[in-house]
């Protein structure tokens, strides 16, 4: 007796989250065909925005893809091209070209998840650019073991901007400052692809900064 009004309250929610289901457009399901030499952004959570937002500015072909379909419906009522699906489903991957894509790039932070898409990618495309989030230096080594094209960890990236803004806040020439970050960034890449290497995957070629950078 004592659970009834839990057992009611659960209920409820289950009705609305059914009922808001079936408002849901059958667009958000299937990805547009016709695209060529795009980019795929899996996850349009904060991350994958601000890579869509750059690729729009760049004006480089794309689709995103996200596995919650409420986020999916309001930015395709914004017109961005963002659709529902797993990426690491083949038949999801194929729908969304990737037999003619330049580059997937995974935004998600769940490492598990991170593995199985990038298995699935390799598995039909095994030359594809795979740009990939990293949570820390051990997280990217790992994905680099897997197949990543170029892994981006998170605490590196956040101490070089913070590093960045602490030295021109200091004085510094803000060119030189730059300058500098470029080159640790590139030390630590070339380091985490080595401990590929070293690992038996060999770690391929980094993407252009300019067109898919984060």
């Amino acid at each position: 007796m004592a659970l009834i009004p839990f057992l009611s309250v659960a209920a409820r929610r289950l009705l609305a989250k059914t009922d808001e289901s079936k408002q849901l457009g059958p667009e958000i399901y299937v990805a547009p065909r016709g695209l060529e030499e795009h980019a795929i952004v899996v996850g349009h959570g904060r991350v994958g925005q601000v890579v869509c937002r750059l690729l729009e500015r760049h004006r480089f072909p794309f689709l995103a893809c996200d596995r919650n379909p409420y986020v999916v419906s309001q930015f395709q009522r914004q017109c961005r091209e963002v659709y529902y699906g797993d990426a690491a489903s083949p038949q999801f991957l194929k729908s969304c070209g990737l037999g003619k894509a330049k580059a997937v790039i995974v935004t998600i932070n769940e490492q598990e998840a991170i593995d199985e898409i990038v298995e699935a990618v390799r598995a039909q495309q095994a030359g594809i650019v795979i740009v990939s989030r990293a949570r820390d230096a051990a997280h990217a080594r790992h994905l680099y073991t897997i197949g990543v094209t170029d892994a981006v960890p998170e605490t590196i990236e956040a101490s070089l901007q913070l590093s960045e803004a602490a030295l021109v806040r200091l004085g510094l020439a803000a060119g030189a400052v730059i300058a500098s970050i470029h080159e640790l960034r590139d030390e630590f890449r070339r380091d985490l692809q080595q401990a590929a290497r070293q690992a038996g995957q060999p770690a391929t070629r980094s993407i252009r900064r300019k067109t898919l950078r984060r």
